[in-house]
């Protein structure tokens, strides 16, 4: 193989100066004498997979041992790639990172299993050819290639990607240009609501379970293959047990045979989110408990022939969020056990105007800061200043609630004729140094 040298930007710049017409050719104008980029002069052999993502220190460790002729220190700022002849790779070209990427040329042709492209800008002078998948994602990364994109299978999905011809038996899609076949487009499924890709691609795929760019995105990221009657890649339950551990929504591609009950079981452990993704025959009313026992938040996916009084009172008890529980179960000990309980601020807006009273914006002020007060006061016409002084009335600690989030005069002075007390008096002084600035923008001279 062709062994990568670290060159000064200048110096590519002086060999190389056409690569300055490129917009992503340092497109922040940040790059400085001191950074890099990684030049071959030839052409590139790579027996497995091609990482693009020379910013991560899991590739820049890779690069060390396969593709240069020294290490690179923990400094080196390496900002682009070039190589000025083709690169063949014997497994998948592969760029994770969707936000951001190097600058990266390649002056004659790309050989491959498949290519993944997010973030990094990519020119390749030549010719693109893939044995299964080429696929460009996400629109912060940009890809222009001056040949002819070779592939069974090509993907343009939300990004920017420019291309002068292709070549692709089984699939194209390109949502930018919408130049694809009318049975390319995707669809939303009926059940989830989710946005599938085209049943014209799936039924290419050697797993009918992968509905989305997302899953696909997820495998290509692996260096897998992907397309029907490949046998590249085993996917047996071990393989399976791997992909669960990368993302419990593999779960939902499992083929039934390996779906076992241990399987599943095994993933809840980790994750309720996995719950969905579960056979009907496997979830129980025990199940469900332990969840919610271990998770409030594990309320949302409980399905609702599980739900019960009980279980939303135990999901408040454990901590969870009153837009999870079925309207059918709130009750108003359910919304304070809510507000008590929850790891965040309490949240009026998600409380049933028939459950708003007097009462109940006392218990939102006294377990939080009461952010919404004003907004639920004036939706159901009750008085704010009502509630401020019950609030006041549950003990001097509270009024570092009220000056804080609800200062007035009114709920100052009402403050001050209960705690301004020689018992509360070293309380009182600790408030009044406190909020000094703030109550005298409000007039109060203390």
């Amino acid at each position: 193989m062709c062994f990568f040298s670290l060159v000064p930007i200048g110096e590519v710049i002086s060999r190389y100066p056409f690569l300055k017409q490129y917009e992503g050719f340092n497109l922040y104008d940040d790059w400085n004498e001191e950074d890099y980029f990684l030049l071959a002069t030839g052409d590139v052999h790579i027996s497995g997979h091609f990482y693009l993502d020379i910013f991560e220190d899991n590739i820049r460790k890779w690069l060390s041992k396969t593709g240069l002729a020294k290490p690179l220190s923990a400094d080196t700022r390496i900002e682009g790639m070039l190589i000025n002849g083709n690169l063949i790779c014997g497994g998948c070209v592969i760029n994770k990172e969707g936000d951001y990427g190097p600058f990266v040329y390649v002056g004659g042709n790309i050989t491959c299993q498949s290519m993944l492209l997010g973030g990094a800008y990519v020119v390749v002078n030549g010719d693109v050819s893939a044995a299964e998948v080429v696929m460009t994602d996400y629109n912060h990364g940009h890809f222009a290639c001056e040949g002819t994109i070779y592939a069974p299978v090509f993907i343009a999905n939300d990004h920017n990607t420019y291309i002068k011809q292709h070549v692709n038996e089984l699939f194209y899609y390109n949502d930018r240009l919408g130049d694809h076949p009318e049975e390319n487009n995707g669809y939303e499924d009926d059940e989830s609501g989710a946005d599938f890709f085209s049943k014209e691609l799936a039924r290419h795929l050697d797993n009918p379970l992968t509905q989305t760019f997302e899953e696909l995105l997820m495998d290509l990221e692996n260096g897998e293959f992907v397309l029907k009657g490949q046998t590249g890649t085993l996917k047996d339950a071990a393989y399976w047990q791997e992909k669960i551990a990368q993302n419990y929504r593999n779960l939902k591609r499992v083929p039934a045979i390996y779906k076992t009950e241990d399987l599943c079981l095994a993933v809840l452990q980790k994750t309720f989110y996995a719950l969905p993704f579960v056979p009907e025959q496997y979830i129980t009313a025990a199940l469900c408990k332990e969840l919610v026992e271990k998770d409030g938040f594990a309320i949302r996916e409980i399905p609702e022939r599980f739900i019960s009084q009980e279980l939303c009172m135990l999901a408040a008890q454990k901590g969870t969020m009153l837009q999870f529980i079925p309207a059918q179960f709130i009750r108003e000990e359910l919304i304070v056990a809510v507000f008590t309980n929850s790891r965040t601020q309490p949240d009026i807006n998600d409380v049933p105007a028939e459950f708003i009273t007097e009462d109940l914006l006392v218990q939102y002020v006294l377990l939080g800061k009461g952010l919404w007060l004003d907004k639920a006061c004036t939706a159901m016409g009750l008085s704010k200043i009502a509630v401020i002084k019950k609030v006041i009335d549950a003990g001097i600690e509270y009024v570092d609630t009220i000056f804080a989030n609800h200062c007035s005069r009114e709920a100052f002075d009402y403050a001050q004729l209960l705690y301004n007390k020689s018992a509360y008096q070293p309380e009182w002084d600790k408030y009044i140094n406190t909020y000094r600035n703030k109550l005298g923008r409000i007039g109060i001279a203390v």
